[in-house]
């Protein structure tokens, strides 16, 4: 599912709402439009029907007049006014009563009121007709979106610090220690920030404790391990000696290598990705793995990668050592193209998906030596490179591919 960002989201409602509070007023006004037209109507209906009560009655003039008064109509006596008036006038509709007829005309924004009684004509003008004027409704409608507005800018910068605060959280997620992440406030997010900082001054403690341990550890282990190594130089020449001189190399190798992945792994080691033959990196590999290279079997196109050498020459050592180690043979093969390095060995199925080997620590239950760590140590390798680490088994053998 996308994922949309809350600005973008709370934006969306809040036009949404504004468009149905325009279209709400828009069918208020034209109601109201109605509800005006209806009124004038019922109003000069009214006022024609009280006159030609009148009529019938009597004739007296005063009466009709008062009456006009009363109702805000002008009684328009002169005949000549009467038909001016009347020519080219828009018939707006006609209402007949027992007494006669009752004409609603327009003419140049005015009403008039044609009253015929049996023949009798006697003309008006509406003095209190006013067009409809809509305005009134559009401001009530421009104050309500101009609050909505208001409204989404007070939230709009209740929210703004969380776009800071997920900025600093990615930050550190990307190992950036040596940030801050504290928000001033009293609310939530202002809390939440707080926390977080807090969270991340104990960490980044954690972390330096954990860093200076570890450079303790391999201080003390180098120190010895210099020393044995210059003792086995000035022992004569033996198999023994030659046996001590691998044990040491091997060591140093083993712990230069932890070193190196627990930078790789706090996010301290510096890549230095370079165009190299896969060759070479074979080569290297194999040279870090100590073994005779006439054990393996090599397929390898003469294609260029671009990896850090330093680390990817791990990668592939432990890929062949873990070959060694499992093979039935002690044999291994590698296969290189320009999509993926594959290193294969006649052997027993994994009994678990992939995915449980690349924990730390992990061994399968024929396991021979070592901590768990080689693929563990390949696949935080070969992430790092942005490359996927795959496995199959395939006509008895277990192939474990990286793929570009």
């Amino acid at each position: 599912m996308r994922r949309v960002s809350i600005f973008v989201f709370i934006t969306a409602i809040f036009l949404m709402a504004i468009l149905a509070a325009g279209t709400a007023f828009y069918f208020y006004s034209v109601g109201d439009r109605y509800r005006h037209s209806q009124m004038m109507v019922q109003r000069n209906i009214l006022f024609a029907q009280n006159i030609l009560l009148r009529l019938e009655r009597s004739n007296a003039t005063e009466e009709i007049e008062e009456t006009a008064l009363k109702y805000g109509m002008k009684w328009i006596k002169s005949r000549e006014d009467g038909v001016r008036l009347l020519k080219d006038a828009k018939l707006l509709g006609r209402q007949p009563t027992p007494f006669g007829f009752i004409d609603m005309l327009q003419k140049d924004g005015k009403i008039y009121l044609l009253i015929n009684s049996f023949g009798r004509l006697i003309l008006f003008e509406d003095l209190k007709f006013k067009p409809y004027d809509p305005k009134v409704v559009w401001i009530y409608f421009a104050l309500t979106a101009l609050l909505m507005l208001l409204i989404y800018w007070a939230i709009w910068l209740k929210l703004k610090p969380l776009k800071s605060l997920q900025r600093c959280i990615r930050e550190f997620g990307e190992g950036r220690l040596d940030i801050k992440c504290r928000i001033e406030g009293s609310d939530e997010i202002a809390q939440v920030s707080q926390a977080i900082d807090e969270a991340i001054g104990r960490i980044r403690k954690l972390i330096d404790s954990r860093n200076l341990f570890v450079r303790n550890i391999m201080h003390e282990l180098k120190t010895p391990l210099a020393k044995g190594t210059l003792t086995v130089q000035m022992l004569s020449e033996s198999k023994q000696k030659e046996r001590l001189e691998t044990i040491f190399a091997r060591m140093d190798g083993a712990i230069s290598e932890f070193g190196t992945v627990e930078q790789l792994n706090s996010g301290r080691f510096p890549m230095n990705k370079r165009p190299v033959m896969i060759e070479d990196l074979v080569d290297q590999a194999i040279d870090l793995a100590m073994i005779d290279r006439e054990r393996g079997e090599y397929r390898i196109e003469p294609v260029r990668i671009e990896v850090d050498f330093k680390l990817f020459s791990i990668a592939l050592k432990n890929l062949i050592d873990n070959a060694m180690k499992y093979s039935d043979q002690k044999r291994f093969i590698v296969e290189a193209g320009s999509k993926e390095i594959v290193v294969e060995s006649v052997g027993k199925e994994l009994e678990h998906p992939l995915s449980y080997y690349t924990q730390p620590y992990t061994q399968g239950e024929g396991a021979v030596s070592g901590l768990g760590l080689g693929l563990y140590i390949v696949d935080l390798i070969v992430k790092a490179h942005g490359f996927a680490f795959l496995y199959e088994h395939k006509d008895g053998k277990n192939r474990f591919i990286i793929r570009f």
